[in-house]
């Protein structure tokens, strides 16, 4: 939940793919789930919506229990309602804002660095303890306590998918889980040259099912047999693994409020020196909530569009702001920043 109040769609795709996957595999399918979950993810994300789409298309048409009883035009209906849907004002958007679609998946891609083959597996590894955003992680590590639920994870699905099958129930359900799993996190494993814990997850919220089937096998193989030795190293994986995930929390909570708190002595100085509503803002870095902190809006740093003031850090201006007053912004958690204004 670390970061379902920020505005980053990848919470929503996660949520939004969990409710799409599970109303699609329910006995009776609830074809306005599926539809409703996969437009949230498209429309946040459209890569998203298309990586849960095509394992869904393909579940719908491969798998015979999934075809029975004259459901697969309804759930091959649902899935493209919900892709159309979510895509469509993204479409609007596009062709509204940036010229057309290919010019806005060309912006896209150069806001990303460029998209390529790419391996970024260790990044994503290193980004467990931080930082948010692992643009780039050369030169970082990962503590070792921290990568214990890439250990337990894949063992708790293995766990659920061996379970159901020792039941004889159908495992497909939870195949498609992490199929559907696997598809959302490829992009951002093999095209996506940096990495971010919100990345994977939709993946890690898909995974999630099997894991939690596999987990209450452990629980109802201690419980029967009353094994106190399994109950103990369970009781102390899951202590463990929450006692980590906890401090990482409040670690990363406590340097988003400070650094955030930039914000706020970057407007203050703004306001001492005369930069007031109505107004504009131009930036190297965070200029976006800077400015909505201030209530002004943001704009790009190169001309014709000169903004009021410019709040920079660690750069200098650029040569037709080069006689705007420069004011340090003091007590910052992080250093550097300073704020011209116009004169």
């Amino acid at each position: 939940m670390f970061y379902a109040g920020s505005a980053m769609p990848n919470h929503y795709t996660a949520m939004g793919a969990t409710a799409a996957v599970g109303c699609f595999l329910a006995p009776r399918p609830r074809y306005a789930g599926v539809a409703a979950g996969l437009a949230v993810v498209t429309l946040m994300r459209p890569n998203d919506g298309v990586a849960v789409a095509v394992p869904l298309f393909l579940a719908a048409v491969l798998m015979p229990a999934l075809r029975g009883h004259g459901r697969l035009r309804g759930r091959l209906s649902a899935v493209a309602a919900g892709l159309v849907s979510g895509a469509l004002p993204w479409v609007v958007e596009a062709e509204v804002r940036f010229g057309g679609v290919r010019n806005r998946l060309a912006e896209a891609d150069e806001v990303q660095g460029g998209l390529r083959a790419v391996f970024s597996l260790g990044a994503h590894l290193t980004a467990l303890d931080g930082p948010l955003l692992c643009r780039p992680c050369t030169g970082d590590s990962v503590q070792l306590p921290v990568t214990e639920w890439w250990m337990l994870l894949p063992l708790l699905v293995g766990l659920g998918l061996w379970a159901e099958r020792r039941a004889r129930r159908s495992t497909a359900p939870l195949w498609l889980s992490v199929a559907v799993a696997a598809a959302t996190a490829a992009p951002y494993l093999f095209l996506v040259p940096y990495a971010a814990p919100r990345f994977l997850l939709p993946a890690y919220a898909l995974l999630a099912l099997p894991a939690a089937v596999g987990l209450l096998a452990v629980v109802h193989r201690t419980r029967t047999r009353r094994s106190r030795p399994t109950a103990a190293v369970l009781a102390l994986t899951l202590l463990g693994h929450w006692g980590i995930q906890i401090g990482l929390v409040h670690t990363h909570a406590g340097i988003q409020q400070r650094a955030r708190g930039d914000w706020d002595r970057i407007a203050s100085v703004l306001r001492e020196h005369g930069v007031h509503p109505p107004c504009v803002l131009a930036g190297n870095t965070s200029t976006i909530p800077i400015a909505h902190t201030a209530g002004c809006s943001a704009t790009e740093t190169d001309p014709p569009a000169h903004p009021s003031a410019l709040v920079l850090r660690e750069r200098n201006p650029p040569h037709w702001a080069r006689d705007w007053q420069r004011f340090p912004v003091p007590d910052t958690y992080n250093p550097g920043w300073t704020v011209v204004v116009r004169p």
